[in-house]
């Protein structure tokens, strides 16, 4: 099998990151319920079973905000076989010696090849090297395979956003402490 390198993306890579398509499909959805009663607020999350698979288009950013994250050094890209496959856009979070995995993903024919793995294996390596404490990642709530991935590595749901992406989707976060 050939090496999966994962590195800091250059300026060079931005025409590349753009092409990726992170556009995914799923069966479910987590759905929230809301309870404000006077003495008592409760949020459940319970994952729904669609009718049928729906396509989700990846929310993406503007050419400049992607080679503003280059620029800061936030992204990483992912080459296997001799080609860029997969990216994460990650911010330090110095405050809660975070890191927090904003987007990213590998493109469609390389799912479930392992690639993934070896990007969140680079991550945690990455965290570990530079004493951080925990990575979260940042989920659209429909992103079923996602969700099911990080939940596969031991990632546990630690909150939400409500409108958090362009298309007014709900935020998931799951995280994971890195020691």
């Amino acid at each position: 099998m050939p090496e999966i390198e994962l590195r800091v993306a250059d300026m060079s890579d931005c025409p590349l990151i753009k092409k990726i398509d992170l556009d995914f499909e799923s069966n479910y959805v987590w759905k929230s319920q809301i309870v404000d009663d006077l003495d008592s607020y409760s949020i459940v999350f319970q994952k729904i079973k669609l009718p049928k698979t729906i396509s989700v288009p990846f929310q993406a950013g503007d050419a400049f905000a992607v080679e503003m994250m280059v620029k800061r050094q936030e992204v990483f890209v992912t080459r296997y076989e001799n080609q860029m496959i997969g990216f994460v856009h990650l911010e330090r979070d110095i405050i809660n010696n975070r890191i927090l995995i904003k987007i990213g993903g590998v493109k469609p024919e390389y799912r479930r090849k392992g690639i993934g793995t070896a990007m969140l294996s680079g991550i945690q390596s990455l965290a570990q090297q530079n004493a951080i404490g925990r990575v979260v990642f940042t989920v659209q709530a429909k992103n079923d395979p996602a969700i099911r991935f990080l939940m596969s590595k031991g990632y546990q749901f630690c909150g939400y956003q409500e409108f958090y992406f362009p298309n007014l989707e709900i935020a998931l976060f799951f995280s994971k402490n890195i020691r």
